[in-house]
């Protein structure tokens, strides 16, 4: 995804691997609780 989200916009559906080694859907995860996405540009990446 190269466009921003504009603030208040939906997100898209996604997969990410997730500290606790399992792999979630978005839409999977969404069919039975709430979802709050905090993203921190360059944190634990290379530099």
């Amino acid at each position: 995804m190269s466009e921003l989200l504009q603030v208040g916009s939906k997100a898209p559906a996604f997969t990410a691997a997730a500290s606790d080694g399992k792999t979630y859907r978005l839409t999977d995860v969404l069919e039975t609780r709430h979802v709050a996405l905090i993203f921190y540009p360059g944190n634990n990446t290379p530099g």
